[in-house]
């Protein structure tokens, strides 16, 4: 009987031991792709096909922010992403946080891409580590990167990739709800970007409301949900 049993204990640990190993080779799965089909292929997402995913860019004012975070909490929209400029974020740490308590995601906004141009990948890669370094030292998770007007060149879209960065563009601008131009919200990333002046902001958001209160049932998501819910867009690179 205890031979038995010190025979089964055995056995048991043994099985324990496989098990572990086997986990222990499975590789780890980034934060930012724990959503099955986020990241197809390397590229830059704008669409998807259920809902809307607001974007928002900052950087420059305070209050246009502060109003703007206001006017989205009467209005019931609790998800959308702010891109913030680095710059910005040491200049208006306050805002910063009422961003963040607000519980909205963060992405980075880079108004200089064409740095890229000089630098070999590893500076690449050491840049991303920086930025990702401050705005974690800001109480920030960024998982998402987009450039101001231009595109990224695919070399180096892959090389964030590689760092668990999403790229993201846009289906509508401001410029489009503006206009009233392609009125077909389902599914698109829409790009905002948010005025310095509190005035400015007031009759820019007047503007782009118009068009998004018509939305019809299509809801507001996060990226990621936009990501995740459908087989979604995304400008694949070679």
């Amino acid at each position: 009987m205890r031979e038995h049993f010190f025979k089964k204990g055995y056995e048991t640990g043994i099985i324990l031991i496989i098990i572990t190993l086997l986990v222990m080779l499975i590789p780890a799965t980034p934060n930012v792709m724990k959503v099955a089909g986020v990241w197809p292929s390397p590229g830059i997402v704008y669409k998807g096909d259920n809902g809307i995913a607001l974007t928002f860019n900052v950087e420059l004012g305070d209050d246009s922010v502060l109003w703007l975070l206001e006017e989205l909490n009467k209005e019931g929209i609790t998800k959308a992403t702010f891109f913030l400029d680095p710059a910005w974020i040491d200049r208006q740490k306050d805002v910063v946080k009422e961003i963040k308590l607000a519980g909205y995601d963060i992405g980075i906004y880079d108004l200089h891409p064409t740095r890229y141009d000089t630098l070999e990948e590893k500076d690449i890669a050491k840049h991303l580590v920086d930025l990702r370094t401050f705005f974690s030292e800001h109480d920030l998770e960024a998982g998402y990167y987009r450039t101001k007007d231009e595109l990224l060149p695919p070399s180096v879209i892959k090389i964030m990739a590689k760092h668990d960065f999403i790229v993201v563009g846009h289906q509508l601008n401001g410029k489009d709800l503006s206009a009233k131009k392609n009125n077909t919200l389902k599914g698109a990333v829409v790009e905002l970007e948010v005025p310095n002046k509190l005035e400015d902001m007031k009759s820019s958001w007047k503007e782009w409301s118009s068009v998004l209160n018509d939305r019809g049932n299509n809801s507001y998501v996060t990226l990621l949900e936009l990501l995740a819910s459908s087989d979604s867009k995304i400008r694949l690179l070679d």
